[in-house]
């Protein structure tokens, strides 16, 4: 029996890095863990995984090393690089994988012409959440998933395909969507010294089930309807809701990805998150804004 009724894969290594990329899955550990049950050789299967890095692909990444560039887009750190190649190469894959790597860039995108079969071959590696490499290489009629992806194409010059990806790039709604592209705004807010009963009829009016509470114009608690549970006496309605509201206020930046808000979300058990930035508030996402993300509902 597989532990876990895990359905055995087409290969764990071929979508998850060993493991090690972001779209790696419960089922992978899991199916990893039942071939070890079945006797699974490691010895032998490490002979196969180890990719080939000879002198070939060292002159290769050396030289995109040599002329290698970061740019800005969608708010995510890229390298794009251009490089000529005289027939086959085996492991390209890897190359851009350590390139990536080398130079701590969200995404690595290689373009290499060979111009000895007439091909350019286009590999993406990312290694951050949101920025989808296997959506712009299907777009370009490669394929791959989140993390890593190829694509060949013919009749088309380097400079055509850099600036198809950089199109993909800044034009792509949902994989380059930050949290102020979701967030609501201007913020609702009250100060510190408010009142409980006059917090209560702004969440009731607003229909919110939260708002942040700030002073001298910086956050400092947010209060939901769940803290009305601790006001035990009437008398409590007119005291200030600095007496009340949660001071471990968890935050998000502007710039990050909707998954990290999720995330966030998941984890402290709560339903908004105030967009923080300078020390202020410029805005909220909820639960509700994130799960529009994810079905796709944003608007055009």
């Amino acid at each position: 029996m597989r532990p876990g009724n895990a359905k055995i894969r087409s290969g764990p290594t071929l979508h998850t890095g060993n493991l090690t990329f972001p779209s790696t899955k419960a089922e992978d550990a899991l199916t990893v863990s039942y071939l070890l049950q079945q006797g699974a050789d490691l010895s032998v299967l490490n002979s196969f995984l180890r990719p080939a890095y000879g002198e070939s692909q060292k002159n290769v990444l050396t030289e995109m090393l040599q002329s290698a560039k970061r740019n800005r887009f969608g708010g995510y750190q890229i390298s794009i690089n251009k490089l000529d190649i005289n027939g086959y190469v085996n492991n390209l894959s890897v190359v851009v994988g350590m390139y990536r790597e080398i130079l701590n860039v969200d995404a690595a995108f290689c373009i290499y012409d060979d111009k000895k079969r007439g091909n350019i071959i286009v590999i993406g590696r990312s290694g951050t959440d949101g920025l989808d490499v296997g959506l712009i290489m299907r777009a370009l009629g490669g394929g791959g998933h989140p993390a890593a992806g190829s694509a060949l194409l013919k009749s088309a010059s380097p400079e055509a395909v850099e600036h198809m990806i950089v199109e993909l790039i800044s034009g792509n709604k949902k994989p380059f969507v930050q949290v102020n592209d979701l967030m609501s705004y201007p913020v609702v807010a009250v100060s510190s010294g408010t009142r409980m009963n006059k917090v209560y009829a702004i969440l009731k009016e607003k229909g919110h089930m939260g708002i942040p509470v700030l002073e001298n114009g910086r956050l400092a608690g947010i209060i939901s309807r769940r803290d009305f549970r601790k006001v035990r006496k009437r008398s409590g309605l007119k005291a200030p809701v600095k007496a009340f509201m949660n001071t471990n206020v968890v935050t998000i930046a502007p710039t990050e990805s909707p998954e990290q808000a999720a995330r966030l979300m998941v984890k402290y058990d709560i339903g908004r998150l105030p967009v923080v930035e300078s020390g202020r508030v410029i805005g909220i996402i909820t639960r509700s804004d994130t799960l529009r993300f994810f079905y796709n509902l944003l608007p055009d």
